[in-house]
């Protein structure tokens, strides 16, 4: 018997004889989409597979059936060595376009923002609805959303958004964008769905959506597609992957997963149906890509309790744990823990709060009456020893929790020397400065604090290399898509399925807004068609598309550079100026400088504004694109520094 390493790894001797052999005496499998059995095995081609010279088997990929196909056969693999078959496009009666088309709107070229789109003969099926928190280089913006501007005008061919779990990175962008898609039905697992709800809630929008929870298993029939949620495991319950049953064959989205085998408060990932989804063929499979640089395998959620448990347990004073909102298993484990040593549980940011009560209602955290409190002033009159404090605020964020309890903002909370601050998370990448800080204001007032980094407190919800391949071995699809990360993970996920046998035509590395198409015989390859994707910056309360770009382009000119505003006044009909023109800065000059430089940007200004004059200029604009170019070139020669220039001319 093979250990699951070995079978991982495969068998560097397969011979090609024995492993067709094997193949032929397969019994007949039925195809899901279609209803009909295969092939009797009398008939069934021989595989032709061959061994991996890299050491592991080449995948099986069964294909799946095609209902309505002229003659009923499923799509065909290609025999090595043999021409791959002409690209056939499939079509609909009358000559109209037809077929599958799947592409990205977001999430294939960072961490977030996920949102991929399935077509299916024209009617639209769209996975993950989710916003992107902002880079550090994006000033004063809260996050980026999806840009579905190429779905306007065919709103009505939406069949349904199916959410695969409760992440903002998947169901963040919700409230922004349902109406824009002229709110098609939505379709999710129980906690998945009450998330979505609250962010619809707080637009008022829910009474315009059909939000439509799903057991695992149930399968949904939206129009020629029959869609079935499948259980995974991830950092938050009720996690699905989603299999969607096509004409064309079924495609598999696995949403954020990992393999853990002992999960706190749920079962493991529902291995059996995944494997019997490869069995009876998978055309495509969409995977997370997030840990695929990571060797081995993902640490169950569990390996991290007895550490909590100990920490709980030695504590002397307070503890004040932060960790993320949506992380419902780890803050279970904390309530737990908090029984046995007869602690109450403190509540502290708006996000932590909402996630408990909805977990709560649903039964995803269980805990005794009266023992999960908000923090407020009657935390001061239970001894320190049973008081345990969960807040947000473990990636440094400056308005949450913990950031403005290191600071001394915090209404409700200070840090008492002797306090014990337990950070059970890893800084997401460009957050360690911030999470440092942090960690710094709170060690100057007495805290002690307790960090992954020295201890086991935190765990990936993302399968590391190991669950990936896992993945590929169980679903055996025909087409690897790899998602949800930057290209350098995406990369090396596609390292991955070469190293289980894919070859690279399997393989697609899309971008967003690039279509991948499938044509009848199950071949796929990208459109010369391409989506045109912008950033999409919620800002407060606005959005912005096209001008998302220019807005975070100027902050950032602004900020190493500052500002400098020159304003003239002018005599409307003859353009002639009154005086010199005032200059305003901000953020450019020294005081030490301040009197003489802005002297000098007057008279530039003035002079190029004239010198357009006098060759005739009338446009407004025309004056300022001189005075601008002038002034670039003399804070350049005079300062080297780049300020925003914003020239403004009064008429009178």
């Amino acid at each position: 018997m093979k250990t699951v390493g070995e079978w991982l790894r495969g068998n560097e001797h397969t011979q090609p004889d024995k492993e067709k052999g094997s193949q032929q005496n397969r019994s007949p499998q039925s195809h899901p989409q279609t209803g009909r059995s295969g092939d009797d095995s009398s008939k069934r081609r021989p595989s032709h597979r061959r061994p991996n010279n890299r050491g592991g088997n080449r995948p099986a990929h069964p294909p799946a059936g095609r209902a309505g196909s002229g003659s009923g056969k499923p799509p065909q693999h290609r025999p090595p060595g043999q021409p791959q078959p002409k690209y056939i496009a499939p079509v609909l009666q009358g000559g109209a376009k037809s077929g599958l088309r799947i592409y990205p709107l977001g999430g294939f070229e960072q961490v977030g923002r996920n949102c991929m789109v399935i077509e299916v003969d024209g009617d639209i099926y769209i996975v993950d609805l989710g916003l992107q928190f902002p880079d550090e280089d994006m000033l004063g913006i809260d996050y980026l959303i999806p840009d579905v501007s190429c779905l306007r005008g065919r709103e009505n061919r939406i069949r349904g958004v199916l959410f695969t779990h409760g992440h903002l990175d998947h169901i963040g962008a919700v409230q922004h964008l349902m109406p824009q898609l002229h709110f098609p039905k939505c379709f999710g697992t129980k906690l998945t769905i009450a998330m979505a709800r609250k962010r619809l809630d707080e637009e008022k929008l829910t009474s315009k959506c059909s939000l439509n929870p799903v057991e695992y298993g149930e399968k949904i029939r939206l129009g020629k597609v029959e869609v079935e949620f499948l259980k995974v495991t991830h950092s938050i319950p009720d996690s699905a992957a989603i299999a969607l049953h096509t004409p064309y064959g079924t495609i598999v989205h696995t949403g954020d997963f990992k393999f853990d085998l002992t999960p706190v408060n749920e079962d493991p990932a529902d291995f059996q149906r995944l494997a019997e989804l490869g069995k009876n063929g998978v055309l495509a499979i969409i995977a997370d890509s997030t840990n695929a640089s990571v060797p081995g395998f993902s640490k169950s959620e569990t390996d991290i309790s007895k550490t909590l448990h100990d920490l709980v347990r030695d504590a002397e004073g307070r503890i004040i744990v932060s960790t993320f909102s949506s992380l419902l298993t780890r803050i279970q484990q904390i309530i737990d823990h908090a029984k046995i040593y007869n602690r109450k549980i403190f509540i502290s940011g708006r996000s932590m709060v909402t996630n408990i009560e909805i977990a709560q209602n649903l039964g995803y955290i269980k805990a005794p009456r009266g023992m999960i409190r908000k923090v407020g002033p009657g935390m001061e009159k239970i001894p320190d020893k049973e008081v345990i404090i969960i807040t947000t605020g473990s990636q440094g964020e400056a308005r949450a929790g913990l950031a403005r309890i290191g600071l001394g903002t915090h209404r409700q909370i200070a840090v008492k020397k002797g306090d014990t601050v337990i950070l059970s998370s890893n800084p997401i990448i460009g957050n360690q400065r911030a999470v440092t800080k942090v960690i710094n204001n709170l060690q100057l007032k007495g805290a002690i604090i307790k960090t992954n980094a020295e201890l086991s407190l935190h765990t990936t919800g993302h399968g590391n290399q190991g669950d990936i391949q896992l993945m590929h071995r169980l679903v055996k699809a025909k087409h690897v898509i790899p998602e949800h990360g930057e290209p350098y993970m995406r990369s090396a996920h596609a390292d991955i399925a070469r190293s289980v046998g894919y070859e690279d035509n399997q393989i697609h590395m899309l971008i967003n807004g690039e279509i991948l198409e499938f044509d009848t015989n199950g071949n796929a390859r990208k459109s010369k068609q391409k989506h045109t994707v912008n950033d999409v910056i919620i800002d407060g309360r606005e959005e912005a598309a096209s001008e998302g770009k220019r807005v975070m382009s100027d902050r950032k000119i602004m900020s190493e550079g500052g500002m400098v505003s020159i304003v003239f006044r002018a005599y409307k009909d003859s353009g002639r100026l009154i005086g010199t023109p005032d200059v305003i800065s901000r953020g450019l000059l020294y005081g030490s400088e301040e009197a003489e430089i802005s002297g000098e940007v007057a008279q530039v200004a003035k002079k190029a504004y004239e010198e357009s004059l006098n060759r005739g200029e009338k446009d407004r604009s025309a004056f300022k694109k001189a005075v601008t170019g002038a002034l670039y070139r003399y804070f350049d020669r005079k300062l080297s520094r780049e300020p925003m220039i914003v020239p403004v001319i009064v008429e009178v």
